[in-house]
């Protein structure tokens, strides 16, 4: 397969020069919150690919209609956003608004004293239940979940399946059995953009093993960690066996997200981890022979769960800085956003379960209709990403990264992955845990 790396070098270098730009809000003629006759300029910083989804860019357009302000979006490549805007936040460099997602995560940024208190909003009561409790931390609701409530699994190709006669599988072993399959018929099993480390997305594989029993609250409390829990152990096995085996390819340490269009389109893959609206947001079904309706979803097997596992959604939030010098018309941005009228123009047709109870211009996608037995029946919980203090989507990855190539072993990537985790909890002074 023809990768454009050359264009991918660039844009990355585009992409790091914006980093390094700043997220602090832009400075505005007239007073602060003046109304939309002086075209007042908001600063958003979020990560460059959450900020590009075609509902943003829709709220974005309407706002900026309506009102004669203007949205300034900074982002930030996925692998640098957090060091970047957390560095930006220690030195007081703020943005007027912040896209970022909820959980433990969210604590770094110190909500209580740089973001807006939304709790006694009209629009909290609007949020749909499945989201509300991602908004909230300490009780306090502190940003609008505007986003798309997709589930995670694990997305094949079906004409792949049905030309090699495969069933989709019930088990552990028999996935295991479906990649192996694959690749001895010539078919890269799984796309693993490892390059990116993000995409490794190993909190799927974590969710079933915290769903259950104290784990959460031990690992939260400083009480256990990664290394003392077996199905971790497993988790990394299954990683390391399945990378070794070929199911992610041979170029998967240089592999990156951008080409997994390009990847599953031409078929040279068979299978994703993945969301489900990420096929009617971003995958480009016109240029490849496979089109989005031709890939189904499946639970994910990662060593950890033996019927799999899928993830529900995890909502980004608009957040407001409450010493911002446009606070005003920031809080009356994310009210624009809030309301029925504008958020169902933005997601209009968008592959998403309802993020918001007034919510009706959405649709649901043809993965999750297919596979709704299956989700009710396996069960899909958030619980890794926005529940456990100090989790990291880019550190652990990274450690995992040095897992695969071979520079460390299992023992000492659960090690690596507990002294990340334990030194953001740390820095963090999260109340309970020592």
């Amino acid at each position: 397969m023809k990768r454009k790396k050359i264009w991918a070098a660039v844009m990355a270098a585009i992409m790091l020069a914006t980093a390094v730009t700043g997220c602090g809000g832009g400075s505005e003629e007239g007073a602060k919150g003046q109304a939309s006759k002086d075209g007042v300029t908001l600063t958003l910083y979020g990560n460059a690919d959450d900020a590009a989804k075609p509902y943003m860019q829709k709220i974005f357009e309407l706002y900026e209609e309506e009102t004669g302000n203007k949205i300034d979006v900074q982002g930030l490549d996925a692998s640098n956003f957090e060091s970047v805007c957390l560095t930006k936040f220690q030195t007081g460099d703020i943005p007027d608004v912040l896209m970022h997602f909820g959980g433990y995560s969210l604590d770094a940024y110190n909500p209580a004293e740089n973001f807006v208190d939304f709790t006694d909003a009209e629009w909290v009561d609007d949020i749909a239940d499945t989201s509300v409790a991602q908004t909230m931390r300490d009780g306090v609701v502190y940003g609008l979940p505007f986003w798309e409530s997709s589930v995670s699994g694990c997305f094949y190709n079906k004409q792949i399946f049905e030309e090699q006669g495969l069933e989709v599988p019930a088990t552990q072993a028999e996935f295991d059995t479906v990649c192996q399959k694959l690749l001895d018929a010539g078919i890269q099993p799984i796309y693993m953009a490892a390059a990116d480390s993000w995409p490794l997305l190993y909190q799927f594989g974590m969710d079933p093993i915290f769903a259950e029993g104290d784990l959460l609250e031990k690992i939260n409390s400083n009480q256990t960690t990664y290394s003392d829990i077996p199905e971790m152990h497993s988790l990394l096995e299954w990683y390391k066996t399945s990378a070794d085996k070929g199911y992610f390819g041979e170029d998967y340490a240089t592999d990156t997200w951008d080409y997994s269009s390009e990847v599953l389109g031409t078929g040279e893959a068979a299978m994703i981890f993945c969301w489900d609206t990420w096929f009617d947001t971003d995958y480009d079904s016109e240029s490849y022979d496979y089109t989005s309706e031709d890939f189904g979803l499946m639970p994910i097997f990662m060593g950890t769960a033996e019927e799999g596992t899928y993830e529900g959604g995890n909502n980004s939030l608009l957040l407001v800085n409450k010493n911002g010098d446009h606070v005003d018309t920031a809080i009356e941005f994310v009210n624009f956003c809030a309301d029925p009228d504008n958020y169902n123009q933005a997601f209009d047709g968008v592959a998403t379960t309802p993020t918001f109870k007034g919510m009706t211009t959405n649709k649901l996608s043809s993965q999750y209709q297919g596979a709704e037995d299956s989700i009710a029946k396996v069960g899909n919980p958030s619980i890794a990403n926005p529940e456990i203090i100090g989790f990291s989507q880019n550190d652990g990855g990274k450690c995992i990264q040095e897992l695969l190539v071979g520079n460390i072993d299992v023992k000492e990537c659960l090690k690596l992955m507990d002294e990340e985790r334990i030194k953001v909890a740390t820095s963090q002074n999260v109340e309970g845990f020592k």
